[in-house]
Parts: structure tokens; sequence; C-alpha cells
């Protein structure tokens, strides 16, 4: 029984360690594994290059697994259609969106062997840069548990499929009902205002700024305070109280799980609405970069939702393909 319940410590152990969010980047390439073992990686054209241009490939755990893909390019006129790229001598056409699973099995092994690909729509060329590809596809692999193994894209071997990993399950989250809101919740904001301790935006944005402090309701006793701390160019950062509805208020600062175990302690433009937080933090101002999480807010309080990233800054709005840090069921 001893060893029995070791084995199976190490085993939760283990799984705990796989589950983490887990992000790479490699030259014009950027990838993620989520909590579930599924891994995305995105592509773009060169920093310095003009015309916007993505790709993500993405596999969800398993040895029998599929490979996804997505193709995307802006023009003055916005999301081009009907593309083709060519990597090498191989040509696929009439890409809107998604690639077909025989397209991808046709593209891959060339992509991996050329430097740049192609992408036009009759009307304008886009150059993908392949620099960091096949580096990212390895990290992929190994993540997964692929390499070596007859599914590998970066660097297959005789091991048999079987052997992969299979997907780890994504978190079952059960949503709590959200109280109505009351007419004199608005009365409540300047009176949690005076209740709070010192804290880091204390002084919010400054004396001159009109504060976007709000206040929602969640339960019949409970209220979540929203304190703007810091306004930048194009966002703000906020604290959130959880606090009674009336005194004692006892406001108390808001936990929210990040993917990696961290706490997000200065969220970005938070909006609640039907029972889920959304923050979205944008790398900078035209938004091609940057950070969107949600919390569901449930019996136990705000749980992790969902958290995508789009960690380089190449002019594709939303960064084109978000890599996904994390997802749970509900």
């Amino acid at each position: 029984m001893r060893r029995l319940l070791l084995a199976l410590g190490a085993l939760a152990a283990a799984g705990a360690v796989h589950a983490q969010a887990q992000e790479f980047g490699y030259k014009d390439w950027a990838g993620a594994c989520d909590n579930t073992r599924h891994c995305e990686i995105v592509g773009y054209q060169r920093e310095e290059a003009e015309l916007p241009v993505t790709l993500m490939l993405a596999r969800d755990a398993g040895g029998s697994a599929p490979v996804q893909a997505w193709l995307m390019a802006l023009s003055g006129d916005g999301e081009a259609a009907n593309l083709s790229i060519r990597a090498g001598n191989v040509v696929i056409q009439g890409i809107n969106g998604v690639l077909k699973p025989e397209q991808i099995a046709r593209l891959l092994p060339a992509l991996k062997k050329a430097d740049t690909a192609s992408v036009t729509d009759g009307k304008q060329q886009w150059e993908l840069s392949l620099a960091g590809l096949n580096a990212a596809l390895l990290k992929m692999d190994d993540l997964q548990g692929r390499v070596d193994t007859a599914t590998a894209l970066a660097r297959p071997g005789s091991k048999p499929a079987s052997s992969v990993p299979s997907a780890l399950p994504a978190p079952l989250l059960r949503a709590a009902p959200v109280a109505a809101t009351r007419a004199s919740d608005a009365a409540l904001l300047p009176k949690l205002l005076k209740a709070l301790p010192a804290n880091d935006c204390q002084d919010g944005p400054g004396a001159d700024a009109s504060l976007r402090h709000q206040v929602v309701r969640l339960t019949g006793r409970q209220v979540l305070l929203f304190v703007e701390c810091v306004r930048g160019a194009y966002q703000s950062s906020y604290a959130l109280w959880l606090a009674n509805d009336k005194p004692p208020y006892a406001p108390q600062v808001l936990p929210l799980p990040l993917p990696g175990g961290e706490r997000d302690d200065a969220p970005m433009e938070p909006e609640f609405n039907r029972g889920v937080l959304h923050t979205y933090g944008k790398g900078r101002g035209i938004g091609d970069c940057g950070d969107a999480t949600e919390w569901l807010w449930t019996a136990d309080g705000f749980q992790l939702l969902s958290a995508t990233r789009a960690p380089m800054c190449r002019g594709m709005p939303g960064g084109g393909f978000p890599l996904r840090l994390w997802t749970a069921r509900r």
C-alpha cells in the first residue's frame, strides 16, 4: 500500500508540473503549451518588414492528434482572402484562414527546409519568416513528449505513437450566481474607498483625472471594487478589492491566479460581465500584442477560466492568432 501511495504521489506531482503553462520563442516564432498539453506556435514577417502576415500551427496532446494550421495576411483594405503560400517548390492555393489536412501535409515539410515563405492574394505579396520555426517545432515536440516518436514534427524516431503522453483534462469550473445590481450600490463607492487600507495606488492616476472607479455586486452581501491605479497613454491598471456591502466593509485585495502560478496584482482594463471577469493588457497602443485573461466567479471565488498571449508586436491586430496558455471547462 505504501508503495502504491508513493507511486500515485509521484504521478500527481508529475502531472502538476506538466499542467503549468510554458512559453518559448525563437527568432520570428513564438510558442506556448497550456495546462492540457495543447501546444501552439506562431510565426510572422521579419521585424523590419511592413506588411503583416502570420501562420499558426497547433496540436493537441496524444499520439493521434493532427496538426492544425491557420494563415492570415493584412493589406491596406483589411484581412486578405484567397491566399496562396509558396515554400520552395510547394505551392498551396485558395487559403481562407484554415488549411486543410492534406495542405498541411504538403506544406510543413517544405516550410522546414526554407528560410522564408511567400504569401500572395494575387495583388500583394507578403514574406513569412521561417527563422526559428524548426526550433519552435522541436520545443513543441519536447513539451508534448513526442521527440524520437513516429509523431514528432522536428525529430521523429522509432518510438510508437502510443508512447506519447495523453492530454491532461481541463479543470471543470462551476459558475456561481451573480446578484442583481441594486440602486444603492453606486452610493457604496465613496464609503468603500474611504475604508481601503494604505495601498500602492492610493493616489490614483492623478488629481486632474476623471477617476474610473466602480462597484459591481457579486452576492447579496459582497461587492467587487475596481480602483484605477495608473493611467497610461492607452490603458489603465487597476486594483480589485472584495468588500462587504455594509459596515464593516473589510475590503480585501482580490487574488487573481495566472497560468504560471503567479497572481495578477495590477489587471489592465478589467471588465465584469455575466459572472466573468475579463482583462486585456496591450503591449503597445495599436494592440498588436498583449495578454487576455478571464476568471469565472465561483463558490470558491474567481477561478482562472482562460488566458492567451500575443507575445510579438508585428503589426497584426490582437497578434493575429494569440497563443493559448490556459483553458478550463464550465
